[in-house]
C-alpha cells in the first residue's frame, strides 16, 4: 500500500503494529494515532504493513478499511465519524455494557486437559516451550460468544482481505502463533481472523476458522513486532497498550506492564538487527492512570484518549525523531 500521492519507492517503508490491551487498549491507541496525525502529520493508513494484536487487530483493520484515526477517536465522544467507523468499534464486541468483570469462581470450571498438540510441540522444541502461554490453552473455556459478530463484522469490512494486514492470534490446542494475512496463513474472513484475535481465553469463547479454533494473539505476544523481521522495512512504529514506559509502573498491573515491556524489548532488538528503526509508544503516568487495570472498562475510554493524545504530543514537541515520523523519515526513538 504506497503512501497517497508518494510512489512507493520514494519514500522509506513504514510498518504500524497495534498490540492488545482491550477497549481501554483501542482507546489508547485511538489517542497516540490521532496525535500523530494532527501533531506529527502522519497518517496511520498510509503504513506499508500494520500488524495487529487483539484489540490492535480492531483498530487495524479500521484503518485497513480506510477508517482515519481522528474518526476512531471521535467515535468514543459520540462526535460525528463515518459509518464504518463508529460501527466497526461498536459490533467487534458483545452488547452488553459494561462487559463482565472475571470472577475467581470462573476458574473454578474445569480446565481442559494439555491437548496432544501442546505435548508434541513441548517435546519437539522444549527450549521454545513457555509455561504462561501452555496455561492459556488449558484455562477453562469462556462463555461470552462473540463469533456471531461476525456477520455484521463483515458487513463493515468488506470481502477483500485489506493490502498489507497482518492479523495475529494464537492456536487454541497448543498456543502457537497464527498470522492471518501473512504468507501461508489459513485462509480466513476478515471478520473471523479479528475476532479470533480478540478472543481473551477463559472470557470470550474461542473462534473456529476452517475447523480449528483460535483465541487472541497476545497468548502469544501483546505486541507481535517481530513478525516484520522479514519484511525488511526501513522504520516500525510500535503502539503498545499493556506496557510502561521505560518499563516502570507502579501498581497492581506494574508486573504484567514490566513483563510486557521486556517482551517487546526483546522483538525490537530483533527488528533492529535486521536493519529497522523502532519508534516506540508506551503508555506513561497519565495514561497509565486513566486505563485502571481493567482492559474492558468502557467508561474510562474518553480519559484515555486524552492523555494518549496529550503525552504523544509532548512526546512530539521534545522529540525531532518521532516529529519527523511525517516524512517517513527512519526514526529511532526508547
Amino acid at each position: 500500500m504506497a503512501r497517497r500521492g508518494i510512489p512507493n519507492g520514494q519514500r522509506p517503508t513504514v510498518g504500524l503494529v497495534l498490540g492488545a490491551g482491550g477497549i481501554v487498549g483501542q482507546a489508547y491507541q485511538a489517542g497516540v494515532l490521532a496525535a500523530l496525525e494532527r501533531e506529527a502529520h502522519w497518517d496511520a493508513r498510509d503504513a506499508d504493513i500494520v500488524v495487529g494484536t487483539s484489540a490492535g487487530s480492531v483498530t487495524g483493520a479500521a484503518l485497513r478499511v480506510g477508517v482515519p484515526a481522528t474518526d476512531l477517536a471521535a467515535s468514543t465522544y459520540g462526535r460525528p465519524t463515518s459509518p464504518k467507523g463508529g460501527a466497526l468499534l461498536k459490533r467487534i464486541l458483545p452488547d452488553e455494557s459494561p462487559l463482565p468483570v472475571p470472577s475467581v469462581m470462573s476458574l473454578l470450571r474445569p480446565w481442559n486437559p494439555p491437548s496432544p498438540a501442546l505435548i508434541r510441540r513441548a517435546v519437539r522444541r522444549p527450549l521454545a516451550f513457555r509455561p504462561e502461554v501452555a496455561a492459556m490453552t488449558l484455562l477453562p473455556r469462556g462463555r461470552i460468544n462473540i463469533s456471531d459478530r461476525a456477520r455484521a463484522l463483515h458487513e463493515l469490512v468488506g470481502h477483500e482481505w485489506p493490502e498489507g494486514l497482518l492479523i495475529c492470534t494464537a492456536r487454541r490446542t497448543d498456543g502457537a502463533r497464527v498470522v492471518f494475512g501473512g504468507d501461508g496463513s489459513p485462509p480466513a474472513s476478515l471478520a473471523s481472523a479479528v475476532l479470533a484475535s480478540c478472543a481473551i481465553p477463559g472470557y470470550f469463547a474461542p473462534i473456529t476458522i476452517g475447523g480449528t479454533e483460535y483465541f487472541d494473539g497476545g497468548v502469544h505476544s501483546s505486541t507481535n513486532a517481530d513478525v516484520l523481521t522479514a519484511h525488511a522495512l526501513d522504520t516500525v512504529v510500535v503502539v503498545s497498550s499493556m506496557s510502561a514506559r521505560r518499563g516502570r509502573a507502579i501498581g497492581a498491573d506494574g508486573f504484567l506492564r514490566w513483563s510486557v515491556h521486556r517482551r517487546l524489548e526483546r522483538e525490537i532488538a530483533r527488528l533492529e538487527a535486521h536493519g529497522t528503526s523502532v519508534v516506540r509508544l508506551e503508555p506513561g503516568p497519565e495514561a497509565r492512570r486513566a486505563m485502571g487495570v481493567w482492559a474492558m472498562a468502557e467508561n474510562r475510554a474518553p480519559q484515555v484518549i486524552e492523555a494518549a493524545y496529550e503525552e504523544t504530543r509532548r512526546r512530539i514537541l521534545s522529540s525531532p525523531l518521532l516529529a519527523a515520523i511525517g516524512s517517513a523519515a527512519p526514526a529511532a526513538v526508547g
